[in-house]
């Protein structure tokens, strides 16, 4: 785990050893907004809070990519 002013984030190799998985999944999470991550330089850091909220009950908030907007 690295702390970065203060905060606690995690790589993306140490979250998939951690939860058993590849670290694919962990990009995926990431992707798809399931996880926040910030990237500094090549690596990419999860917050500590990110990787708790994993495992609370409530529903996951997606967020999309981009989203086209009309003109009128």
């Amino acid at each position: 785990m690295e702390q970065i002013e203060g905060k606690n984030y995690y790589t993306i190799n140490e979250l998939a050893e951690r939860l058993k998985v590849s670290r694919y999944t962990i990009q995926r999470y990431v992707y798809s907004g399931r996880l926040q991550a910030i990237k500094v330089r090549r690596m990419v850091y999860i917050t500590e809070e990110s990787y708790n909220s994993l495992f609370d009950p409530k529903p996951h908030v997606h967020v999309k990519r981009s989203e086209k907007v009309k003109s009128e």
